[in-house]
């Protein structure tokens, strides 16, 4: 894979603006999903049905968040 020296000249910049640059594109690169990541993001909500159980009143439950606000 190519540096990003080898894609953009920073040459012009400050020493101290080109590190900040370069840790900045190294950031970006931990941060970039992998195709694994990208895989799990397309679940439904369809794979939960029968695996959770509520055991309470979903009414009163609902009306006690709402007071909260």
């Amino acid at each position: 894979m190519a540096t990003i020296n080898e894609k953009l000249d920073i040459s012009a910049l400050p020493p101290a603006s080109r590190r900040e640059l370069l840790s900045y594109y190294q950031y970006l690169l931990e941060r970039r999903p992998s195709k694994k990541t990208s895989r799990q993001k397309n679940k439904s909500f369809s794979e939960l049905c029968g695996k959770l159980s509520w055991d309470g009143d979903a009414i009163a439950t609902q009306r006690k968040l709402r007071d909260e606000w």
